[in-house]
């Protein structure tokens, strides 16, 4: 039996694809009840308006994640997050920054309506709020940890121009707290509250901030770094340890050594990333090889090539209108003016 190719042309296929998404969105809206529909605008609303004042996205933000992850929970698409896997529930993701952008893309960005391809560019002020709580809308979608009252809030009154807090219950969270494998003195819950619950209270209210740490310190088990150990501290010490001539493997532990640094680079690399500090990135790419040293890491790659596998190489392009561009950056700056779409 023959196949038939057939070619699409890309522009066409995303305007499909798309029309497709506007109209399953409009019938996950149909379906919604009159108070989930009122709900749903006014968060629109709430994200729509976040700028750069810190008390109002500290009190939109809080507002982001209790309507997402308590008022309309149940009308969120998370089947569009399974979607390619075999899981049916959060618990079975090891989640990381890929999959939080993907529930961002997949179930946030969806849910609003917003184009996920583009969002990002028309609207960035937008998709960074639902970027921005996307962990802790996933905490709490997870383990139930924000406490609502009969009437259905969740915040204190804060006196002024204090931002608001949320009720945060501690106690739902201690059982799912792992802790960093080099803690070997205390529990893991005892570990938790000394970062984020000093006082060991079973709840409390507790800020945007301090939610947004513990999720991602619960989810990913990213936390933030203590004032008197800073990271520059650390890596000062690796690179000056490395430039004084230790710049080769050690006689003992090479197997153990070089895992390390395989965890040190991914761990380098997660930084940047959780940082937005893309050009470390972009930088750490560009100086793998330039024309003088190009040959010796093309004669390297090959090196793997065997009888039955053969590796090829090819220029890194990109496509404008349906034309191949050739990319020829040498710093971080060139290449991203060069991956702008023209």
């Amino acid at each position: 039996m023959s196949t038939k190719k057939i070619k699409v042309d890309t522009e066409t296929f995303k305007k499909v694809q798309q029309s497709i998404i506007t109209e399953q969105h409009k019938e996950l809206r149909k379906n919604l009840s009159v108070e989930q529909a009122k709900k749903l605008e006014e968060t629109d609303l709430i994200i729509t308006k976040v700028e750069t004042n810190l008390i109002d996205n500290e009190n939109s933000n809080l507002h982001i994640i209790k309507n997402l992850s308590v008022d309309l929970k149940d009308v969120l698409p998370l089947n569009k997050l399974y979607e390619g896997t075999n899981f049916n529930t959060l618990n079975e993701f090891q989640f990381n920054n890929a999959v939080m952008l993907r529930f961002t893309n997949k179930v946030l960005v969806y849910l609003m309506g917003k184009n996920a391809d583009t969002v990002q560019a028309e609207s960035p002020l937008y998709f960074r709020a639902l970027r921005d709580t996307a962990s802790s809308i996933v905490l709490n979608l997870m383990y139930d940890v924000i406490i609502t009252d009969s009437d259905g809030n969740s915040f204190n009154s804060p006196i002024g121009r204090k931002p608001k807090m949320i009720n945060f219950n501690f106690k739902k969270i201690w059982k799912h707290v792992q802790k960093p494998k080099n803690v070997k003195d205390m529990t893991a819950k005892d570990y938790f509250n000394s970062k984020f619950n000093k006082l060991g209270k079973d709840s409390d209210y507790i800020s945007f901030e301090l939610f947004n740490d513990i999720s991602k310190f619960v989810l990913m088990h990213v936390e933030q770094s203590e004032a008197d150990v800073p990271l520059l501290k650390k890596l000062n010490a690796v690179n000056d340890f490395v430039e004084a001539g230790n710049n080769f493997l050690p006689v003992t532990q090479q197997t153990e050594t070089v895992g390390a640094i395989k965890d040190c680079i991914y761990n380098l690399l997660d930084v940047a990333v959780n940082s937005n500090k893309m050009e470390i990135l972009l930088d750490s790419l560009i100086n793998l090889t330039d024309e003088k040293t190009f040959k010796a890491f093309k004669d390297h790659i090959k090196s793997f090539e065997t009888k039955s596998s053969k590796i090829k190489m090819y220029q890194a392009v990109k496509f404008e209108n349906n034309k191949a561009k050739y990319i020829q950056a040498t710093t971080s700056e060139a290449l991203k003016n060069q991956l702008k779409t023209a």
